[in-house]
C-alpha cells in the first residue's frame, strides 16, 4: 500500500461481507481506484472496524481451495498446455471457466515456478525480470551474477551464483571440487581476475585462520598457496599425534585419540575413550616429582612424555 494513502473505508463495507475471494476483492479494488492495498491492511482495517464476511444464499464460501499441483494430473495438464504467461486475472477466469472453481495468485505463481513457467514482468505492478548475465551485490558484500533465465531447482535462486565462483569454474573448464571454497587470493572481492582465485579445500580454513590470527598473511596467490601448505603441515601433525599410542592415565590400557579427534575431541587426551564415557578423571599430578625431574634438566615436553601428560599442563603446574 502506498504510504499515508488509506483503503476506501465505505467501499470496504459494502464488498467485504460479500466477497469470494479476498484476491478477487484486491482485484475489484485496483480496478474501481488504481491501486492495490495489500491483504494484511484490507485483514487490519475490517477487523477493526468489525466488518466481517456474511453468510450469502448461493455463494460458495469454498472457492479457493488448496491445490497441490503434483497431486492433481489433471489440473496441472490443464495449466500446462493454457498457461501461455497471460495476466493472472485472465488465466483464473479460464481456470474458473474450466473447472468451476477459481485459483488465487499465490497458486498460479507456485505452478510457474514449479514448472518453469515464469515470466518476465514488463506491466502491471512488480520489477521486470532482469537479463542473464545480469549482476548485484549480495547482503555479504560479494558481486552475484545471474547465469540462467530460470532456477533449475523450482522456486529456488540457483539460476544466481556468485560471480567468483562462477569465474573460477569457467576459467577451469569444471565445478569446484566438492568440499572447497574460492579464495581471493589478494583479499579484494572485486579482483575477479582468474589468477586471483583459488579453490582451498575447506579443512584447511580453520587452521589458516589461525595462521592469520598469529600474523600469517596472505597477498597473492602464491603467498596463499604457501599458508595452505602450512596448515596441511599443522593438520598432519596433529593427526600424527593424535594416533599416537598413549598409556591411560586412569586404567592403564594403551589406546590412540584418533578416533576422538575425528569426532572433534582433542587429540592430546591422558586417558582412553572408555574411561572419558565412563566419567573418569586422571589423578593429579605429583608436583614433587614434576620439580625433581625439572632439577634434573629434563625440558618440559621430556617430562611431560615420562608421566604422560600435556608440556604445558607440565608448565602451569611447576609455576603454582
Amino acid at each position: 500500500m502506498p504510504r499515508g494513502k488509506p483503503i476506501d473505508v465505505d467501499w470496504l463495507r459494502v464488498h467485504y461481507p460479500m466477497m469470494t475471494s479476498i484476491h478477487q476483492l484486491l482485484d475489484d479494488y485496483e480496478r474501481e481506484f488504481g491501486w492495490r492495498p495489500s491483504k494484511t491492511s484490507v485483514y487490519m482495517r475490517t477487523s477493526r472496524l468489525g466488518i466481517h464476511k456474511l453468510p450469502v444464499a448461493g455463494r460458495d464460501d469454498k472457492r479457493e481451495r488448496l491445490i497441490r499441483w503434483s497431486k492433481e494430473p489433471e489440473l496441472r495438464e490443464w495449466m500446462l498446455e493454457h498457461d501461455h504467461g497471460q495476466r493472472m486475472d485472465v488465466l483464473a477466469d479460464e481456470f474458473e471457466q474450466r473447472f468451476g472453481f477459481r485459483i488465487n495468485r499465490s497458486q498460479i505463481c507456485r505452478f510457474r515456478a514449479s514448472y518453469g513457467k515464469q515470466v518476465r514482468r514488463t506491466h502491471g505492478g512488480g520489477k521486470p525480470a532482469v537479463p542473464v548475465g545480469s549482476e548485484r551485490e549480495s547482503k555479504d558484500g560479494y558481486i552475484v551474477i545471474k547465469v540462467r533465465e530460470f532456477p533449475d531447482v523450482p522456486l529456488s535462486k540457483d539460476n544466481w551464483q556468485l560471480k567468483h565462483v562462477w569465474t573460477w569454474e569457467q576459467a577451469n573448464g569444471r565445478k569446484v571440487p566438492e568440499g572447497h571454497c574460492v579464495y581471493f587470493a589478494d583479499g579484494d572481492n572485486r579482483n575477479f581476475e582468474p589468477s586471483n582465485l583459488v579453490a582451498v579445500p575447506i579443512r584447511l580454513v580453520g587452521q589458516m585462520n589461525t595462521l592469520k590470527g598469529e600474523g600469517v598473511t596472505w597477498h597473492d596467490a602464491d603467498s596463499l598457496r604457501a599458508v595452505m601448505t602450512m596448515a596441511e603441515i599443522r593438520i598432519a601433525r596433529t593427526e600424527a599425534t593424535a594416533r599416537q599410542e598413549r598409556t591411560c592415565r586412569c586404567c592403564g590400557k594403551r589406546y590412540t585419540n584418533w578416533e576422538r579427534y575425528k569426532a572433534g575431541g582433542s587429540p592430546k587426551s591422558t586417558i582412553c575413550p572408555e574411561c572419558g564415557r565412563k566419567g573418569r578423571k586422571p589423578p593429579r599430578y605429583d608436583r614433587a616429582e614434576l620439580r625433581r625431574l625439572r632439577a634434573e634438566g629434563l625440558t618440559d615436553r621430556q617430562i611431560a612424555e615420562r608421566v604422560g601428560c600435556n608440556w604445558q599442563m607440565v608448565g602451569k603446574m611447576l609455576k603454582e
